[in-house]
Formats: C-alpha cells, structure tokens, sequence
C-alpha cells in the first residue's frame, strides 16, 4: 500500500483552465504596478558573494529589455532581450560568448489575458499548457507546461508562479538558462523580485540584487 504522506501534496493542487491562469497572473502584474517603464539599479553578485558589477536593468512594457553593467574600469557590457532575440555586447563590440543574465521580464508587466499568453509564447512556451511544479517551498502554477518527472525539474520555456500569490519564483528559456526569483518587495509602490538567481548552462551561478526599486522614465533604446 502507498502511503498518502510519501505523495507529494502538488498532486492534489487545482490546476487553472489556461485563460484563467493568464487573467490571474495579469491581474497580479498589475496590482503589482509592473507594467511601465522601469529603470532599476541592480548589482551583479558572483557566487563567492564579490560584487562583480553594477548596472541598470531597463524595462519596457512592450518586452523589450536592457541590462547594462559597468564592469570596472570603462568596460561596459550590455544585454539585449526581446522575445527570443538576445544580444550581449561588450564596449560596443558584439559578445558571442557570454550567460543570458537577463530574464524575459516581460512576464512581469503584461497585464492583461493575452499579453500573459503572448509573454509566454515569446520565450517559446506553450501558453495552452499549464501544469503544477514545485519550486523549493513553492507549490507552482507552470505556464509553458512542464516535462515529465519529477515536480522540480523541467527543461521546457515556462513561467512558474507561486498558487497562493501567483507571483514570479522561476523563469525557464528556451537557452536552458533558469531564474530562480526571490521574494517581491514592496517600495514606492512597486512589487518586483528583490534578487535573481541565474542558472546558466556551463556558467557560474551568477545573482542579478535590486539597488533600487523604483519606478523610473526607462528607455531601451541606444
């Protein structure tokens, strides 16, 4: 006989209809105050916890967003996401080698049913398809589905968000890249994630921490 307490309690978790899902995580987005223009102040941790940069980390409603790092010195390294483009450059000059330090925040600021869907399908998720996961101590929601397996692992393009808040602990891409999302905060009116873990392929554990968090005029552009 199989014990009650040896299955995880994940397996008996309601899962959402898709659109409720996408119009749950909207409505969080924008109670959050997420969806605008936003210029933070961030620094980039290593894994020894030496700061290795500081930067801003721009976002823009539409999914487009920047992270630019000064790196000691006048050297200068700049992300680039929009969907699944990415682009890194250093000095101006095009990196090919380099982890995918920035999430696709997008997911954070969409704030209505389809913009949910669109985010997700931007990353190269499969917004149709909501599975349960956990995440450490979170019971999660996972938009963009998960493999099959344990409730941890998953290697496909998703958002996974916590069922009792619906707000961001985890980010899957399609590079492999994970990012693990702390806690939101609250300051000046504006919820988001007070650090980032990143979780590159063949890279250290790199950790994106909020300075500052608030709300600023942002732009994307050069």
């Amino acid at each position: 006989m199989i014990s009650l307490l040896s299955v995880p309690c994940v397996t008996y978790a309601w899962i959402p209809e898709p659109e409720r899902a996408w119009s749950t995580i909207a409505q969080v987005n924008a109670a959050s105050n997420r969806a605008r223009p936003l210029d933070l102040a961030i620094a980039l941790v290593a894994a020894d916890g030496a700061v290795a940069a500081t930067g801003r980390l721009r976002l823009e409603p539409d999914g487009r967003s920047r992270l630019d790092l000064e790196l000691g010195g006048s050297a200068v390294e700049t992300h680039e996401r929009t969907g699944l483009d990415y682009r890194v450059t250093r000095n101006g000059q095009r990196a090919d080698k380099a982890p995918r330090l920035l999430p696709p925040l997008a997911l954070l600021q969409a704030i209505t049913a389809m913009e949910v869907a669109d985010a997700v399908r931007a990353i190269g998720g499969d917004p149709a398809r909501v599975d349960l996961g956990i995440d450490g101590v979170h019971d999660c929601w996972v938009l963009g589905g998960r493999d099959p397996g344990p409730f941890e692992s998953s290697s496909r393009p998703s958002l996974w968000v916590d069922q009792e808040s619906q707000q961001p602990v985890r980010i899957d891409d399609a590079s492999g890249t994970q990012y693990r999302l702390a806690d939101t905060v609250s300051r000046e009116g504006l919820r988001f994630p007070s650090r980032i873990d990143v979780f590159a392929p063949g890279w250290p554990i790199w950790r994106i921490e909020l300075q500052s968090t608030a709300a600023k005029a942002a732009t994307t552009g050069n």
